[in-house]
């Protein structure tokens, strides 16, 4: 029986957090549960990101505190530059800055930036940042941005900020084993691909000359905790039918986690019926992908992940279930 977490273990909140009085109140709950970080993700067009971080920052004086995360298209790299600088400082050194390339139905689609080559663009974006954080004046050219003699006028905290990148495919994975200081893994991310994942990120690390060490592999773990795990499958499936209809990230996960390639075929057409519920999601695929059941049971999911080579688990429960899983799942 799993009485107690060992290693790091991180708590994010949802989208939703109504007033300073609620945030603080979560946020006092997670340090008091002596959680190692709280994180903040960042969902357009919602509650902003920064400002929240910023909050947490006066809130709190143990956790770190890490964004997972925000992109290089929306957030100009001397922006971004500036407002991780602040929260850093506001923290004394405790911000963990999490870059990641969005979806380009959001950015290209519905705030008209143009894409390009998102991998350039995150390269670039991770040039610029760490240059303007160690006070040099930088002049670079990006797809979506420009800096011409741009230096930050401001003291930081620190001229080196962690930072983590999302990453699924091989393609960004190998980015941030090439660039970052860590990585955060989907938020629906099966074992079996996550065992794929950090053998990956492995390879490249040795690859470049890193340590895998000193390297973090996080992972955000939606968490359903409940003695009946039957009566939130159904609200779980409708989720992962979307993200399994997502081109390029369903064909992964279900390569990478072992499942049948028919079944993404079957899932597809029934995301495309009208009033979509997921039913076509087999209930067992849910399970794999959530960490779902009493506390004993999300225990032994969160340890199964941890012996597949996350370092740092991010749990992430629906916020009006924050308190209780704080509570309940506490290191």
């Amino acid at each position: 029986m799993i009485r107690s977490l060992k290693g790091e273990l991180g708590i994010g909140f949802h989208h939703g957090i109504r007033d300073g009085i609620q945030l603080k109140t979560y946020a006092k709950a997670a340090e008091e549960h002596n959680y190692n970080s709280i994180w903040v993700t960042e969902r357009y067009f919602a509650e902003e990101t920064f400002s929240l971080l910023g909050a947490l920052a006066v809130i709190t004086k143990k956790p770190k505190l890490g964004l997972a995360v925000t992109n290089p298209y929306t957030r100009h790299p001397a922006l971004l530059s500036m407002a991780a600088a602040t929260v850093d400082r506001l923290s004394k050194g405790r911000l963990i800055l999490g870059l990641g390339r969005s979806e380009r139905g959001l950015i290209e689609g519905q705030m008209k930036i143009p894409w390009g080559n998102p991998l350039k663009v995150l390269s670039d974006t991770i040039e610029a940042n760490r240059r303007l954080l160690r006070g040099e004046n930088v002049t670079m050219r990006s797809h979506s941005w420009q800096l011409s003699q741009v230096s930050l006028n401001m003291d930081v905290f620190r001229d080196e900020i962690p930072l983590y990148l999302a990453a699924t495919g091989p393609k960004t994975l190998a980015l941030a084993a090439d660039l970052a200081d860590g990585v955060v893994l989907n938020a629906y991310s099966p074992v079996r691909y996550v065992k794929y994942a950090v053998e990956f990120l492995r390879e490249k690390l040795k690859e470049s000359g890193r340590s895998s060490k000193s390297f973090a592999i996080s992972c955000v773990l939606a968490t359903r905790l409940t003695d009946d795990p039957s009566s939130v499958i159904e609200s779980c499936r409708g989720r992962l039918s979307s993200l399994l209809s997502t081109p390029g990230l369903g064909e992964l996960l279900v390569e990478k986690g072992g499942y049948d390639k028919d079944m993404i075929q079957k899932i597809r057409r029934g995301f495309k019926k009208k009033n979509a519920d997921g039913k076509e999601v087999p209930p067992e695929l849910v399970e794999e992908f959530y960490v779902i059941g009493d506390s004993k049971k999300c225990k032994e999911r969160i340890e199964e992940y941890r012996r597949a080579g996350v370092t740092l688990p991010i749990l992430l429960p629906r916020l009006s279930e924050f308190l209780e899983v704080a509570r309940e799942l506490s290191p």
